[in-house]
């Protein structure tokens, strides 16, 4: 499944890099993340409640205050971007993240419709609504998922 988002929020775009800089710093933005281990050489397994599988993951590119990439690996697979943008108002942060479980061939797109979809959607809702509580943003493109 692929998520896209689209958000404002009226902070600068250096802060908002603060939130995807390392997967260690996810758990502070995304309420889902129960936390992150570091595995060695940039790789992260982020706790996901409710899931039995972290998210095992690291950055693969990033420009301080302006994007960040990541991958997947282990259970899941799939990779994400996130880019910021500086407005009048404080920054717009949008981007995409491809999620599937790996290994369950014909189940998957079931699956991830069936079980995984709303789940991921809900923790990108989450971050957005933790940051507007922080910041007292109101805008919200909300995310879609393909």
């Amino acid at each position: 499944m692929k998520i896209e988002f689209e958000e404002e929020f009226g902070i600068s775009a250096e802060e908002a890099y603060g939130y995807f800089r390392t997967p260690a710093d996810w758990p502070r933005l995304f309420p889902a993340f129960a936390g992150a281990v570091e595995r060695g050489d940039g790789w992260y397994a982020v706790s996901f409640r409710g899931f039995p599988f972290p998210l095992v993951t690291r950055i693969t590119r990033d420009e301080p205050g302006a994007w960040v990439e990541w991958t997947f690996s282990g259970f899941w697979t799939g990779e994400g971007r996130v880019e910021l943008e500086e407005t009048a108002k404080g920054t717009i942060i949008r981007g995409y993240e491809i999620v599937s479980p790996r290994g369950l061939s014909l189940l998957g797109p079931a699956a991830e419709r069936l079980f995984l979809e709303t789940r991921f959607r809900e923790v990108w809702e989450g971050g957005w609504r933790r940051l507007r509580r922080r910041t007292g943003s109101t805008e919200s493109a909300g995310p879609t998922v393909d």
